[in-house]
């Protein structure tokens, strides 16, 4: 009886955790609707249902796709190839103490300088639109490449020493012993570099005049006060950063599980 009780409660698990975060949600927004109303000015703080509307008005608008759709492409380019030349040059920092010494102060320069620095700087090089891609891309290099650095430098000292006893390829040493050691780190920074990825890109898009874009969106909605659209546009960062986590971390999950290989295999 007791065995089928847990075996119960560990299925309805999941539907149990969606309750609760509905729950956690409904709350928020009550309270965000308490405030609207305490306050009692659309042009302050306008109310859930008000936001909500916004966004509704918006979606009937093609720029509106447009707009995200572009963003998207800005936060994924220098996303992915952050994340990319991180593992490559991170691998090669934490496996060469020379090469790491070349690298380190130009990835300590970057992670100092403050983010509108940076978006001003390669706004006076490159063209607006590209402006965004680019600073993401410097912005999470740094978060990429010191995380896989951390990784190798974390590596299982043990199974190194046998590699070298049993005089194992530097490449399986590289691909069955680094490889493994370097992925949480690896996804670590990806999720980091994520949720920075949309922060830097809407700002950047914002100090850059880039257009079409999110940021620019947000910036004519202070402009001509209307609040309830600066709301709905935020609202819809939100809501794509979080779509953006929930699609990534499902992928991670599935390439674990079908990670079964040992190390020197």
């Amino acid at each position: 009886m007791k065995i089928s009780t847990f075996l119960e409660n560990k299925q309805n698990r999941p539907y149990k955790n969606i309750i609760v975060k509905i729950g956690v949600a409904l709350f928020w927004a009550l309270l965000w609707a308490l405030a609207a109303r305490w306050v009692n000015s659309p042009l302050v703080l306008p109310s859930p249902l008000k936001t909500l509307e916004g966004v509704i008005i918006l979606a009937g608008d093609f720029e509106f796709f447009v707009s995200i759709g572009v963003t998207l492409l800005r936060v994924f380019g220098g996303v992915f190839v952050s994340v990319i030349l991180g593992l490559v040059l991170g691998l090669a920092g934490g496996l060469n103490n020379p090469f790491y010494e070349i690298m380190n102060p130009f990835v300590s320069t970057i992670k100092s300088l403050p983010v509108v620095s940076v978006i001003i700087l390669i706004n006076l090089w490159i063209a607006s639109g590209l402006v965004p891609l680019v600073v993401t891309f410097l912005i999470c290099f740094p978060v990429t490449w010191t995380n896989v650095v951390q990784g190798v430098r974390a590596t299982d000292k043990k199974l190194l020493e046998m590699a070298k006893i049993y005089n194992v390829e530097q490449t399986k040493i590289i691909r069955d012993i680094y490889v493994p050691s370097v992925k949480p780190y690896a996804v670590s920074a990806l999720m980091n570099a994520i949720g920075l990825g949309w922060k830097v890109t809407v700002t950047a898009e914002v100090l850059a005049n880039a257009l079409p874009s999110i940021g620019m969106n947000l910036y004519y909605a202070k402009i001509y006060l209307e609040t309830d659209l600066l709301f709905s546009w935020t609202l819809v960062i939100v809501i794509c950063s979080l779509a953006i986590e929930k699609i990534t971390l499902h992928v991670i999950g599935k390439n674990r599980k079908g990670d079964g290989q040992c190390p020197l295999s």
